[in-house]
């Protein structure tokens, strides 16, 4: 009787060989998954032969133009601490507060870090005016603080590049903010 159910088994897989030639279906469609998969393989040797080729003339050597833009390397990170703590007295809604912050500047090289120390008074004057002109209900909330130092940044950016044509300092950090 097992023998006999093999036989059926075999019988059916014989029968739908039969039903998918005689549809026509099945073998066109195995055809052209088949062509489309080796266009691709091909393209994709194409595409991989032309970009490891080794080609040493750059787009500017051959007059090709690119919109790429150009990567500028940062240089590591040098952490300019402000002398001192910055601390104003800021009003509020119910009462005036007395904020104190202590920051560094983030800058990549050692001309910016020269001319951040040769320029602190003025860059400590002008973030001070800042600090005093804010108000103690929105510094109380993490958006006033993050805003804060965002107005801070930008206020030590247009000092330096009044004082030294360049921006130099890419973040202003809060190392310590107090408020009482």
């Amino acid at each position: 009787m097992a023998a006999d159910d093999q036989d059926l088994e075999l019988d059916l897989d014989e029968d739908e060989k039969e039903q998918d030639d005689s549809e026509g279906g099945g073998g066109s469609k195995k055809l052209i998954i088949i062509i489309a998969a080796a266009v691709l393989l091909i393209g994709a040797g194409v595409a991989a032969f032309f970009l490891l080729s080794g080609d040493s003339e750059t787009p500017e050597e051959s007059g090709e133009v690119t919109d790429e833009e150009v990567v500028v390397e940062k240089g590591p990170a040098i952490y300019v601490g402000v002398p001192n703590a910055i601390t104003a007295n800021i009003p509020g809604a119910k009462k005036n507060r007395t904020v104190q912050i202590k920051m560094s500047f983030l800058v990549r090289s050692e001309e910016a870090k020269d001319a951040v120390k040769l320029h602190m008074p003025q860059l400590k004057n002008d973030v001070l005016m800042l600090v005093s002109q804010q108000n103690a209900d929105e510094l109380k909330i993490p958006e006033g603080r993050e805003k804060l130092q965002e107005e801070a940044l930008k206020t030590v950016q247009k000092t330096l590049t009044k004082l030294v044509e360049d921006p130099t300092v890419e973040k202003v950090l809060f190392v310590s903010f107090v408020m009482q």
